[in-house]
């Protein structure tokens, strides 16, 4: 019999308590523009997400990563609508440690990301996560600004391009890198894994919001670019590639596991990351084509 591979999923025994006090923060923060789109982040679980990829941090930290990805679902929400120079100057400024906007609730946002991505910053005591940590973070804010260029010239992303700059607009570099403990990564053949989960989880969202983007006619998944050369194909294209990077990704994780035995507690972070990714993506709605009247976003 053929060996099944799946990723290990847990959720983080604080997030439930956490999920109402972040989102009041948010709230404070004047992060939401109304209660409605407050509740909508809490019918979507979007707290949970953070449970769901760090299931093993401690409780102070874990509010910290939950405000940094909150402000990046936010933030995903408002580039979805708001697609124009200004919110590329915007996203510039963030590069540079700033957060002008003339929206107040656009800048009050920058204010906290900034704010959050410095304290972040100020925890790496090792130099090249420090390093690491500020590159992705830039890679991040450009991807975005790409796909605001590309929504502002209403055309769809060319396929290598979208390839190449989803992984990095997705953040599961920044996270990636919040499982990072220094030494136990080290001599782990971590691009390799990297780059091989950052494409399974970005694939995985693509796949579990297409049905809702073609439905609102957003060009910016690859199954929906892949259609130009594959058509109908697509869909089971995508599906297979995910099967074969599952299939391929664990046991080269066991492999390397027994090979470096000090990278095994970093690796188990890193299926764990990939594990909740899938159980968040099955446990949200933000992947429907409605909620409470309003489209969903990604």
């Amino acid at each position: 019999m053929k060996k099944t591979y799946n990723f290990p999923k847990a959720m983080n025994l604080h997030c439930k308590v956490l999920d109402d006090k972040v989102l009041k923060w948010a709230w404070e923060a004047n992060l939401f523009d109304n209660p409605a789109e407050l509740e909508r982040c809490r019918v979507q679980k979007i707290n949970w997400f953070t449970g769901f990829l760090f299931p093993e941090e401690n409780k102070e930290r874990l509010e910290q990563i939950m405000k940094f990805f909150l402000g990046l679902f936010l933030l995903d929400d408002l580039l979805d609508i708001v697609h124009n120079t200004e919110m590329i100057d915007f996203l510039e400024a963030l590069k540079n440690g700033d957060s002008f906007h003339s929206d107040f609730r656009i800048h009050c946002l920058g204010n906290e990301l900034n704010q959050l991505y410095r304290n972040f910053e100020k925890q790496q005591r090792d130099s090249f996560l420090l390093e690491q940590w500020q590159t992705e973070w830039h890679k991040y804010l450009e991807a975005l600004q790409w796909e605001t260029r590309i929504k502002m010239q209403r055309v769809k992303p060319n396929l290598e391009e979208y390839r190449l700059m989803r992984p990095k607009s997705s953040g599961v570099y920044l996270a990636m890198i919040l499982i990072k403990k220094g030494k136990d990564r080290r001599g782990c053949v971590s691009d390799l894994l990297e780059i091989s989960l950052a494409r399974y989880i970005y694939l995985s969202n693509d796949l579990a919001s297409y049905q809702k983007e073609k439905a609102i006619g957003d060009p910016h998944n690859e199954i929906i670019l892949l259609m130009d050369s594959v058509g109908d194909d697509a869909l089971s294209v995508v599906q297979r590639e995910l099967k074969i990077l599952r299939e391929e990704f664990i046991p080269l994780t066991e492999l390397i596991g027994i090979n470096f035995n000090s990278c095994k507690k970093w690796i188990y972070r890193l299926l764990l990351l990939a594990g909740g990714c899938e159980a968040w993506t099955a446990e949200t709605l933000r992947y429907q084509k409605n909620i409470n009247g309003n489209s969903a976003t990604h």
